[in-house]
């Protein structure tokens, strides 16, 4: 029972179950709610791009917001959570990134119809995604003992030109 309770005492792996549990609530409410393929593809590139985004600023608030406000409860857990908030960040950011480039863009062959300016935050949301993937894959234990706590923090300060890749990825396409 040790391993279980573990688990089950873990805010991790409820901030994962829930992600997991809001993503398929997401896409069904989308294929049950809006009649046409190619507006469920719109819609749901939409809401799990703002998402991503919520996901991806709640962890990047997390040490902001509780050494500031120090009367907030469960500060500890929202700190232990953070890295669980993050990679769902990258879940949510990787649908979006299905389904606006192989759902509305078409995949690699539609890249040739779009102009310099749709290239470019292409391009930001690709390097964004990266980024986020980098710090996914080594955002367990077992990485920060691997790389030191000195090489991982560096590597995960990229978050925020991660954030900033995505803010202008986001103003230079605009909403639907």
């Amino acid at each position: 029972m040790g391993y279980f309770s573990g688990i089950l005492t873990n805010i991790r792996f409820y901030v994962f179950l829930f992600s997991a549990i809001l993503a398929g609530s997401i896409y069904f409410y989308v294929k049950q709610t809006i009649p046409t393929e190619a507006a469920q593809t719109i819609k749901l590139t939409q809401t799990y791009a703002l998402t991503a985004v919520t996901y991806l600023y709640f962890a990047l608030l997390a040490s902001p917001l509780t050494r500031f406000f120090t009367f907030l409860p469960f500060r500890g857990q929202y700190i232990h959570a953070r890295r669980a908030i993050g990679v769902s960040a990258l879940m949510f950011a990787s649908f979006h990134m299905w389904n606006a480039f192989f759902g509305e863009l078409g995949g690699f062959s539609g890249l040739q119809y779009l102009n310099l300016k749709y290239l470019t935050a292409v391009t930001l949301g690709a390097a964004s995604l990266t980024i986020l993937s980098l710090m996914a894959m080594t955002s367990t234990e077992w990485a920060v003992s691997k790389l030191s706590y000195k090489r991982w923090k560096f590597l995960h300060r990229f978050v925020y030109l991660a954030a900033i890749l995505i803010t202008i990825h986001v103003l230079m396409l605009g909403s639907h």
